[in-house]
C-alpha cells in the first residue's frame, strides 16, 4: 500500500518534519532560511554597498545617521527533503512485510515534507543503482507522488551501495531519510552521506519477531537467507535464544553510534505498530513531527 488513509491524511495536513540542523535552501517555503534577502519580515540592516537596491534604502536611517543602510528581510524557503527506500529481497519478509511498512511511511513522510510547504524527491535502490522521482512540491502533488511509488517495483539491491552513490545526485544538502531492514553494509554510505551534508535520518523497519523470538517457538527450525537463499538448520532453545537478543541489541546499538558519528538519527519501527500511532504520538513526543 503506497497511498495512506485519506483520514490519516486529512489529521498530517497541518504538519511538517523537524529536522535537527538542516536549513531550508531551495526555492519559496515556508521555513526560514539563514539568508536575508527581498521580503515581507524585517530582519535587520546593514550599510549600503554599491550595486545594492535603492528601493530597499532606509530613510528614516539616513535621517537620523546621515548614513545609507539597506533593510533586510527574512527569506523563507523550502527544505530538500530526500527519501530512500531499500529495494532489496530481505524487505519482503514478515507479516505484514518490511516493504509494505516501509513504503507506507515513505509515502506518509513524503505527505508530511510536502503539508510542510518543502520539496520531496523519493527514490528507490534497484540492482541498476537509485531510482529518483522528480521534486514533488505542495499537497496537490502528493497523489502523483504516491502514484510514482506505487508503479516502483522492488528487486535485488545493495542497499550500502544505493547510500554510497547517492551523494551524487544530491544537489543540495538538505534531510535525508534512509529507510531500510539495514541488512546490508552501510557504514561507508552512511559515512560519505554525512561528508556529503546531508542530515539523516535512518529508520530501521523491524518485525516483531526480530525484537522477541520466542514468538516463532522452540525446537528445530531451518532459517533461510533472503537475500543470498543460503539455508541453516539449528534448534531454537533459551540458550539460543538468550544469545540472539544480545547480538540483536548489539546490532542496533552499533547502527545507533553510526548515525550518532554523522550527526544523525536512527529509528525503529516496528512493522505491526499503526501509522496512526507511530505519526500522530510517538513521533511527534520526540520531535521529528511537528
Amino acid at each position: 500500500m503506497t497511498t495512506p488513509p485519506p483520514a490519516l491524511l486529512q489529521r498530517l495536513s497541518r504538519s511538517k518534519l523537524q529536522p535537527r540542523w538542516a536549513a531550508a535552501s531551495v526555492g519559496v517555503g515556508e521555513r526560514r532560511s539563514k539568508h536575508k534577502g527581498a521580503g515581507m519580515e524585517f530582519a535587520d540592516h546593514r550599510k549600503y554597498e554599491v550595486g545594492d537596491d535603492l528601493r530597499h534604502l532606509d530613510p528614516h536611517i539616513h535621517a537620523r545617521l546621515g548614513e545609507n543602510f539597506i533593510r533586510r528581510y527574512e527569506v523563507h524557503r523550502q527544505l530538500p527533503i530526500a527519501i530512500l527506500l531499500d529495494g532489496s529481497r530481505s524487505m519482503a519478509t514478515g507479516q505484514p512485510s518490511r516493504a509494505v511498512t516501509a513504503r507506507l511511511l515513505v509515502s506518509l513522510l513524503g505527505f508530511v515534507g510536502l503539508a510542510g510547504g518543502d520539496q520531496v524527491q523519493l527514490g528507490v535502490a534497484t540492482s541498476k543503482g537509485i531510482d529518483w522521482s522528480g521534486n514533488f512540491h505542495g499537497v496537490s502533488r502528493a497523489q502523483p507522488m504516491f502514484d510514482w511509488l506505487a508503479r516502483e517495483r522492488s528487486e535485488a539491491a545493495s542497499f550500502g551501495d544505493a547510500l554510497r552513490t547517492a551523494p551524487l545526485h544530491l544537489v543540495n544538502r538538505g534531510l535525508f531519510i534512509a529507510i531500510s531492514d539495514w541488512w546490508d553494509d552501510t557504514a561507508t554510505g552512511l559515512v560519505t552521506l554525512g561528508a556529503s551534508g546531508q542530515e539523516i535520518w535512518g529508520i530501521h523497519v523491524v518485525t516483531p519477531e526480530e525484537l522477541d523470538p520466542s514468538m516463532l517457538g522452540q525446537g528445530e527450525a531451518r532459517l533461510v537467507d533472503a537475500e543470498s537463499g543460503l539455508e541453516v538448520d539449528l534448534s531454537i532453545d533459551r540458550p539460543t535464544l538468550d544469545r540472539y537478543r544480545a547480538r540483536f541489541q548489539a546490532w542496533r546499538e552499533d547502527l545507533r553510534q553510526a548515525f550518532t558519528r554523522v550527526r544523525g538519527r536512527y529509528l525503529t519501527v516496528v512493522t505491526s505498530t499503526p501509522p496512526e500511532t507511530l505519526f500522530l504520538k510517538e513521533w511527534r513526543s520526540e520531535g521529528l513531527i511537528q
